[in-house]
């Protein structure tokens, strides 16, 4: 049963804008390691940043309240699995939040990402 649905749609130049202004402190304060590491070896980074971007907000959109107020940016990563696939998947880092999407019977989590040009759109629900 779906328990939450969001979306959120960013401009990948505002995102391009805060890496070349922030650096590493926007990175760190946004993005795990395993997510740093592995947009910084595309050759385009700031497509691969803006999309995780955009699926930590429509993550964040589709909680329900109780789980919005222990959820940080670092909460969540979206990680790449290894080829053939290469399909990405949400993994939860907090335990509090964990446990609190277990209280809420949340237990499965799928999510879309796709970019054109100039904008990065994801869509994320919570079963």
């Amino acid at each position: 049963m779906v328990k939450g649905f969001g979306t959120d749609i960013v401009d990948i130049k505002r995102i391009d804008t805060l890496i070349c202004k922030y650096k590493s402190h926007f990175k760190s304060k946004v993005f795990t390691d395993a997510e740093i590491a592995y947009c910084d070896t595309m050759a385009d980074p700031a497509i691969h940043y803006a999309g995780r971007w955009a699926v930590k907000e429509a993550f964040y959109k589709a909680l329900p309240v109780t789980c919005q107020k222990i959820s940080s940016w670092k909460s969540i990563e979206v990680i790449t699995l290894q080829k053939p696939y290469g399909k990405p998947v949400i993994s939860v880092c907090s335990d509090e939040l964990k446990s609190s999407l277990e209280t809420e019977g949340i237990s499965d989590y799928h999510f879309s990402i796709s970019h054109e040009r100039k904008y990065c759109i994801a869509s994320v629900i919570l079963e």
